[in-house]
């Protein structure tokens, strides 16, 4: 499902990932391990196609992900650094991503709110970071991907709700 072949990405003179090659079959589930700045999240971001490889490729499904929106509406990417817009609650954001991926589940989207004890009317913003990673795999997870990609996943969540997500996925 995906290949990395020999990519090279780097930031002001250094190499955050240097001819880095994987390969990663359908169904299985990967985790990245290293110290800081060994480039996992550089990874995840060329993954999702945030970010283009200096050099090399990245297939997934034996299609590029750098400008490919049908590949990315089949994809969630839930990095370390959230961003929600301004004033979002959760509502405003299942608009949102309503309208770039086709595979949103209203339903399940509904059934999740029964888990995560999130009022989906508050400002996203005003939640802790642990509440705000909640909301994020609320949100993403109606999203039924084919691809999860997870930078720091459980990074601010209780013991409770870390057992309850790996459930879920």
């Amino acid at each position: 499902m995906i290949h990395v072949q020999t990519v090279t990405k780097g930031y002001d003179g250094h190499l955050a990932l240097n001819k880095l090659s994987l390969h990663v079959p359908r169904g299985a589930v990967y985790g990245l391990g290293g110290p800081n700045g060994a480039g996992k999240s550089t990874l995840l971001r060329c993954l999702s196609g945030v970010s283009q490889p200096d050099e090399g490729c990245i297939l997934i499904d034996n299609q590029p992900v750098w400008e490919n929106p049908a590949l990315k509406a089949r994809m969630a990417y839930i990095p370390d650094d959230l961003y929600y817009f301004t004033s979002a609650n959760l509502l405003d954001m299942k608009t949102f991503y309503k309208g770039f991926y086709p595979t949103f589940d209203e339903g399940l989207f509904k059934k999740l709110g029964e888990i995560f004890p999130i009022d989906p009317k508050k400002s996203i913003r005003h939640l802790s970071k642990g509440m705000q990673k909640q909301a994020a795999f609320w949100l993403n997870l109606s999203l039924q991907p084919d691809l999860f990609l997870l930078d720091e996943p459980v990074d601010g969540l209780d013991p409770v709700m870390r057992r309850q997500l790996w459930s879920l996925i």
